[in-house]
């Protein structure tokens, strides 16, 4: 006999490690968190509770309870009790209470939290401005098992407070700070954590001297984010890589010296490299593109946004077919172009990801992309700015990998949707916003036709009405998130009701009126 469900929900339960609210979650966090203590759940370790409009004092107490020996903590975007944290879950590992809203006691709240919790090894701090070096120094003094800190986007710390600080914890292995004027003093404390393999700098003025002086440190980095820092040359970042051999992850986004003769010298001391991001380098062109798939045989992930992608040709005879290359971010190239995309899917056959958003000379390359990768799970085409009047986007051939498409802002018609629907049947989401053609007679091909869809966004499709939002719930039971094109009495009086169903469902608010509390609670922060 088969199982019962019961019995199968009970194994489930189990294996379940971590659990995550649906942010913003609309209904009583406090009554759900309490809801899930009375589960039994032995291998729960992870909550996250992100992005929530109040912090649930009461239901974490109460879970607490139940889960004293939780490891890990989520709860950026909120307004968390720090103090309560440590009190209820004294075995935490790992927390991140980046981007928090914290009153004028935020030191001692911080204070508390490195008192109380004595076990941490990762706690991210990231953009809480009001954070004093004296809370970062305590935190370091009284974790002695901490490995990993993130303080970056934090302006109120000091270079010397975050020295003093890391020198608390000399077996700190990842660090992420924004680090103003780089001294050579902090420098020297960067130098002296020997087991340091993670260097996350961003928004930082560091010179060639600093760069050549933490080179001589000896690290041995597997990953370095100078992400839009200044005051370097290529002298300091060629010194510094010399000495990377074992360098998986390298961001250079928007630094201002960089060009194509750069990139093509220092992809030859990356050989280890898989992740790149060159985005907002306005000099380099497909010449960089290519040096790093070619003299990076293990790379799998390139970011290349607004740059000059698609400007520079390549003759064919100097291009190398990349296996190894799964996640291609292209997005904001106005210079790319069919010719070019079709080039990339030709010698790229195992991406899985491609973003070609808001660039402005794609179009059939998109198609051509689908029917030579025979691995894409994921595409984002919002915001093609091309002229696609005489461009019919069809995909007259199956595309059974992919999972994710973002169609936004282009106007494609109720028959190339009907198109996609049946070719991509797999999709799990969906986004179509700002798409100001389709009906809902192309909403419904697409819920027949896409058996595990997921997430469906319709935001600002003028056509579609928000009626059809309850079709969508019983129609297609694998929903989870939908949201709707606009705000309705209809939808706000039934988001219980769709909740029961399994699906949240979000929406615009009205404009130019006064806002219901419904309303507002509809608004979308983020889906990931």
């Amino acid at each position: 006999m088969p199982p019962s469900s019961s019995s199968k929900n009970s194994r489930y339960h189990q294996q379940l490690t971590s659990i995550k609210i649906a942010r913003p979650f609309t209904g009583g966090i406090n009554a759900i968190l309490s809801q899930i203590a009375s589960f039994d759940l032995p291998s729960l370790q992870s909550l996250d509770i992100s992005d929530q409009y109040s912090f649930p004092s009461h239901g974490l107490r109460q879970f607490s309870q139940k889960f004293p020996t939780l490891k890990s903590l989520i709860c950026s975007h909120t307004r968390p009790d720090l103090v309560l944290i440590a009190e209820c879950f004294p075995n935490l590992e790992e927390i991140d209470v980046s981007h928090i809203s914290v009153s004028s006691d935020a030191d001692l709240q911080v204070k508390a939290l490195a008192s109380g919790l004595k076990k941490l090894r990762k706690v991210d701090l990231t953009g809480n401005f009001i954070l004093a070096d004296s809370s970062v120094f305590t935190l370091c003094q009284n974790c002695v098992s901490l490995e990993e800190l993130a303080v970056h986007e934090t302006v109120s710390l000091s270079n010397i407070g975050i020295a003093n600080a890391i020198r608390q914890r000399p077996q700190l292995r990842s660090l992420a700070v924004r680090g103003d004027n780089v001294t050579l003093e902090f420098i020297d404390a960067l130098v002296s954590l020997k087991c340091l393999t993670c260097l996350h700098l961003s928004d930082s003025h560091i010179s060639d001297e600093a760069l050549c002086a933490l080179a001589d440190g000896v690290l041995q980095f597997r990953e370095l984010s100078l992400r839009e820092c200044s005051g370097y040359q290529y002298s300091g970042i060629s010194c510094l890589l010399r000495n990377c051999n074992n360098l998986q992850y390298l961001d250079l986004q928007g630094t201002q010296f960089l060009n194509d003769e750069c990139v093509i010298e220092l992809s030859l001391l990356l050989a280890n490299l898989k992740v790149v991001n060159l985005s907002e380098n306005e000099e380099l062109t497909v010449l960089s593109l290519f040096a790093i798939m070619r003299n990076c045989p293990l790379i799998t992930e390139i970011r290349m946004e607004d740059t000059e992608v698609g400007k520079q040709k390549l003759q064919e005879d100097c291009l190398v077919v990349n296996y190894h290359l799964k996640f291609l971010y292209l997005a904001q190239n106005s210079w790319l172009d069919d010719g070019c995309v079709t080039m990339l899917a030709s010698i790229c056959p195992n991406l899985e990801m491609m973003d070609l958003s808001n660039c402005g000379r794609v179009s059939v390359g998109v198609v051509e992309v689908l029917g030579r990768c025979c691995k894409i799970q994921c595409m984002d085409l919002s915001h093609l700015e091309c002229d696609l009047s005489h461009f019919q986007f069809r995909v007259n051939f199956e595309v059974p990998t992919l999972f994710v498409l973002n169609l936004s802002g282009l106007s494609i018609s109720n028959e190339e949707l009907s198109i996609i629907s049946k070719n991509c049947f797999n999709l799990k989401e969906l986004k179509l916003d700002h798409c100001y053609k389709i009906t809902a007679n192309g909403v419904k091909q697409v819920v027949k036709n896409c058996k595990q869809l997921r997430m469906i966004s319709l935001y600002y499709c003028k056509k579609v009405s928000s009626d059809i939002v309850s079709w969508m719930v019983l129609a297609r039971p694998s929903l989870r998130n939908i949201r709707a094109p606009r705000y309705t009495r209809h939808i706000a009086d039934k988001r219980d009701h769709f909740l029961r169903h399994g699906c949240f469902v979000e929406w615009i608010p009205k404009v130019n009126s006064e806002l219901t509390r419904e309303a507002s609670l509809g608004r979308f922060h983020d889906f990931t």
